[in-house]
């Protein structure tokens, strides 16, 4: 059993043991935090004669993307193939899609505009 003295003593230790260890769980948190990455998605676009051209022109350019921001994978969130009859209903909802997605300097713009006799694959993507 502690005395008064020695319990007076002790106090101030048990609490800045309390307040080490409770800073090391909220330290500990915060880097979890901090590592977990904010997902954005980006609009990537492949122009082809053909359906199988246009996507894999879409994965290069995703991959591209990708790894200027040091990831070397990509989740496809929506995809869009456009052939040279595409219906209206089917290009105005690969339009609203791509008002979704962030452009970057990736973005092949020339490709979304593109209603000639090419194939268009358009993506939105996250990098992880």
């Amino acid at each position: 059993m502690l005395t008064k003295t020695a319990l007076t003593k002790t106090r101030p230790l048990m609490i800045a043991a309390s307040a080490i260890a409770v800073m090391g769980i909220t330290g500990c948190a915060s880097d979890s935090a901090s590592m977990e990455m904010k997902s954005t998605d980006y609009v990537v676009t492949g122009l082809g004669d053909d359906r199988q051209e246009a996507l894999e022109e879409a994965k290069e350019r995703a991959l591209e993307v990708c790894e200027a921001r040091d990831r070397d994978e990509f989740i496809i969130q929506d995809q869009q193939v456009l052939g040279p009859d595409a219906s209206d209903e089917k290009r105005d909802k690969a339009e609203a899609m791509v008002e979704g997605g962030t452009v970057n300097e990736d973005t092949n713009l020339a490709a979304l505009n593109d209603d000639g006799e090419h194939y268009k694959a358009i993506w939105s993507i996250s990098c992880r």
